[in-house]
């Protein structure tokens, strides 16, 4: 076997396995996509964003004060 056979049958081998990847990748997004839509519920940030703009005003006035 010459090194063109070799290299020939390594690109086929690492797009099979890519194919493989790719194919077993996108069942993992359907699967989870439809889990992700069903738990997530609106207004969940609120206290989120409330409590981090509270932060970032503290941390305002201390480095005023400096």
């Amino acid at each position: 076997m010459d090194l063109l056979e070799y290299a020939q049958k390594l690109v086929n081998k690492g797009n099979s396995n890519q194919q493989q990847n790719a194919q077993y990748l996108q069942t993992l997004i359907k699967q989870n996509g439809s889990s992700v839509k069903d738990n997530k519920q609106p207004g969940n940030n609120t206290p989120l964003l409330v409590g981090g703009l509270v932060i970032f005003g503290v941390a305002t006035l201390i480095i005023g004060y400096l």
